[in-house]
């Protein structure tokens, strides 16, 4: 008859590779299911982000508005400045400025008008939710 030896270190060993390949597969298994439920959520999450985007889009009645917001901001600064000119004001220290260097930066004004209008235009949309 043979006799089955037992040996307590053999044992250790199986039972430690059992919870480890037990561990390995556990691990595989949760990443692959976390990994699809993300790619449901996503694809659901943007199909409902899609009919936001569609109604999103301002209306023209909208777009009027802000840009008549911005021109209306920008005229009322441009205004003061013309005021300012005409007073003999701070203007006109900044257009003998520019003809002082043979009229280089003559269109910095304009473009100061420009990025007054930008802004004024975006604020005005970013409060309508755009």
């Amino acid at each position: 008859m043979s006799e089955t030896i037992w040996n307590a270190w053999k044992m250790t060993t199986f039972g430690l590779l059992l919870v480890g390949a037990t561990a390995l597969v556990t691990t595989l298994v949760m990443s692959y299911r976390a990994d699809h439920e993300d790619v449901k959520q996503t694809g659901a999450a943007s199909r409902a982000n899609a009919s936001v985007r569609k109604a999103s889009v301002p209306s023209q009645l909208e777009l009027a508005a802000c840009q008549a917001y911005a021109q209306q901001g920008t005229e009322d600064k441009m205004t003061a400045e013309s005021k300012d000119v005409a007073s003999g004001g701070a203007g006109v220290g900044a257009a003998g400025g520019v003809i002082a260097d043979g009229g280089i930066g003559a269109g910095k004004g304009a473009a100061g008008h420009d990025a007054q209008y930008l802004g004024a235009y975006r604020s005005c949309m970013r409060q309508k939710g755009y």
